[in-house]
């Protein structure tokens, strides 16, 4: 390795293929992806504005007030292979697992609709402490919510989810998650 004189020292001890180093919140990962599948024409899927009411704007159309309107459903929703997404992304810096408590009852009550119709709905759950996102089917954590779980435990989390790995042209290949796990178990 040549050090060439800059300003900045090398950190020798980075991981590659670190998500953390990359320096992409979570969303911003999963906006990159669905740019990437509309362009490629591989689904179309797109983050769901939360309702606001604007209040006060400055010039240029710069809002200065807010309010909600009501509570959003879930982030993310489109269409893949004919097939109704809906699904919520969610980061943890828990070690031990998942808090079902960073899903509000709102967001819930959208999962269940969503299955009930017909449609595939999920969390994709970013673990901090260990770099991994993995998506976890909306039945599991309807179930877990309606045994009084508090939180669904790390071991279960990678027994039941499916890890969501890089794809080759972007970071966060979510749809061969969503292919594992709504498509080739059927």
């Amino acid at each position: 390795m040549i050090n060439y004189p800059t300003k900045k020292k090398a950190n020798l001890n980075r991981k590659v293929n670190n998500l953390a180093n990359k320096g992409m919140a979570l969303e911003e990962m999963i906006n990159q992806a669905n740019d990437y599948y509309r362009v490629h024409d591989i689904a179309f899927i797109n983050k769901r504005p939360t309702p606001i009411k604007v209040i006060k704007t400055e010039e240029h159309y710069k809002i200065t007030d807010a309010v909600f309107l009501s509570p959003s459903t879930l982030d993310y929703v489109g269409v893949f292979q004919g097939h109704y997404l809906d699904f919520e992304a969610k980061e943890t810096s828990s070690k031990t697992g998942f808090p079902l408590s960073n899903i509000a009852s709102h967001q819930l009550k959208s999962i269940e609709l969503v299955i009930k119709h017909e449609g595939y709905s999920f969390v994709l759950i970013y673990l901090k402490a260990f770099e991994e996102i993995y998506l976890l089917d909306g039945n599991y954590i309807l179930k877990a919510v309606s045994l009084n779980q508090k939180h669904i435990p790390l071991k279960d989390l990678k027994e039941n989810g499916v890890l969501v790995k890089p794809g080759f042209n972007i970071l966060l290949d979510y749809i061969k998650a969503v292919k594992t796990a709504y498509f080739e178990n059927k």
